[in-house]
């Protein structure tokens, strides 16, 4: 049994409805996982999925979140809201977030002391793309991403995720192999060792992300430094990620 109990977060992105909100959570409902399950709708369908939420174990998550607490921002939504919203968790700087929307690691900085301020775990995606992986600079590119983007953190007792999502897995049916999957999340553990210390970063959990699958689910999870799973794609099919949460939760007491 791992130390760190594993995570699977479904994010949505631009997709779903009503209809998979019933499907999905009424797939949860009676059902006990050895794992914390979120998934992460669009801001509009945050209440209706609360409205079952009470009847399962599933937590409710959001795709990205402010760095601004309030103000004159059209469009955006705070911490606060999000917590009001019955949210536990939000993901930060997610690889499309960065390249669409020109997010970068200084505001997601700002944005990961937001979530911690307002108790939400806060999930900061960092990942290189086939360019960069090809040039051999892997792990340059992460080293930036996690020190820019956790510089001054204090985590005081509060709780951190980290999603590995190498761009050129994501959405392409091309998952890394759980051997690199595992060599980077060694190295991720590595450098939040030395940003927070050996004890605390033990205790952080890292998580895989880009092209998972039912398929490659248990070889991923399999490896001693991959904590859970960032889920796409798969997650859209109500079926298919319940099999992965279960995969999850029984190589957690494996």
């Amino acid at each position: 049994m791992k130390q760190r109990k594993p995570i699977v977060i479904a994010n949505w992105k631009l997709n779903g409805g009503l209809d998979l909100i019933c499907v999905s959570v009424a797939s949860f409902i009676g059902k006990h996982f050895n794992a914390d399950i979120a998934i992460c709708p669009p801001y509009i369908y945050m209440r209706d999925m609360m409205t079952f939420l009470q009847f399962s174990e599933l937590h409710i998550g959001s795709q990205n979140v402010s760095r601004f607490e309030s103000g004159a921002y059209t469009g955006e939504t705070s911490a606060q809201m999000l917590k009001e919203a019955g949210c536990s968790l939000c993901l930060i700087g997610h690889s499309e977030r960065r390249a669409m929307f020109g997010e970068n690691n200084e505001g997601c900085q700002i944005k990961v002391c937001t979530a911690l301020s307002h108790d939400l775990l806060p999930v900061l995606c960092v990942g290189e793309n086939q360019q960069q992986r090809e040039a051999n600079i892997t792990e340059d590119v992460l080293n930036t991403q996690l020190r820019e983007g956790l510089a001054n953190i204090d985590l005081q007792g509060k709780d951190l995720c980290i999603a590995y999502e190498p761009i050129w897995a994501i959405g392409t049916g091309l998952a890394a192999t759980p051997k690199i999957a595992q060599e980077v999340h060694q190295f991720i553990r590595a450098q939040l060792s030395d940003i927070f210390g050996a004890e605390t970063a033990n205790g952080l959990r890292i998580l895989y992300g880009g092209s998972v699958n039912k398929i490659n689910t248990r070889e991923l999870l399999g490896q001693p430094d991959v904590d859970g799973l960032l889920v796409g794609g798969a997650s859209l099919d109500p079926g298919h990620f319940l099999t992965i949460c279960e995969q999850v939760s029984e190589l957690a007491i494996a």
